[in-house]
């Protein structure tokens, strides 16, 4: 997983950090069934990735990548920032809070995010969304980056 954060010094200033916190494994697994059979499985393979269901802890809005980068850069101009936040697969998960998969696609419409118009007279698309919510699963990235060598035992760095 990775959480960008504004540094104090400048807006500008980010920092990516991978991995999650204790605290985030015990957040994430709560979605599950078996929150403990969860937490046991990634303290023995935290570099594997585990399928989570949506809607009861967290939504999850998808966007490719560098799109939702941008999502990102803009939050954290226009205010406190975003939650935690994951890159997989090409994919930028925003975990967000229950309900708003099913309240996105109306916001946006009403925000007339579907299309714009360019100065140059061409339209701007806003590239595909995946809102996930009640009924779906995310496969949610490994705790840990992987790293050569032996594999830590514990979740590691801050979310």
């Amino acid at each position: 997983m990775s959480s960008t954060r504004e540094e104090p010094a400048s807006g500008r200033d980010r920092c990516d950090v991978s991995g999650v916190t204790a605290d985030g494994a015990d957040w994430l697994a709560s979605a599950g069934t078996y929150p403990r059979s969860t937490l046991a499985f990634w303290r023995e393979r935290p570099h594997a990735p585990v399928v989570l269901p949506c809607g009861s802890v967290f939504d999850i809005v998808s966007a490719p990548a560098i799109f939702g980068r941008r999502m990102l850069d803009r939050l954290w101009e226009e205010g406190p920032g975003s939650g935690p936040v994951a890159v997989f697969r090409g994919r930028m998960l925003l975990f967000a809070a229950p309900g708003t998969a099913q309240r996105l696609p109306s916001l946006l419409e009403w925000e007339e995010w579907g299309f714009r118009r360019r100065r140059d007279g061409r339209t701007q698309t806003v590239p595909p969304l995946l809102c996930h919510g009640g009924g779906d699963a995310v496969t949610v990235p490994p705790l840990t980056p992987a790293t050569p060598g032996p594999a830590a035992s514990e979740p590691t760095a801050a979310d």
